[in-house]
């Protein structure tokens, strides 16, 4: 098997072979980032509406008056 390294047909499948592994090895960090870069988006927008849905409920006026106030809704 290793002679056949030394031949030059050999040379050129080592070659070939070396090639399309690193090539390989490329293209899944590549595709390992970017699914990485779009988790990171995603638990971005999801904390960023966790965020505005704590800051509406925190920002709700929980008097007794408060919560008689008309909000516009008609109700029966």
């Amino acid at each position: 098997m290793f002679s056949l390294l030394f031949t030059p047909l050999g040379r050129y499948i080592g070659m070939a072979v070396a090639i399309v592994i690193t090539l390989s090895a490329v293209y899944f960090k590549i595709r390992a980032d970017a699914v990485a870069e779009i988790e990171a988006a995603a638990t971005k927008d999801t904390l960023k509406r966790v965020e505005n849905a704590v800051s509406a409920g925190d920002a709700v006026d929980v008097t007794p008056n408060g919560l008689l106030k008309s909000d516009g809704h008609k109700r029966d």
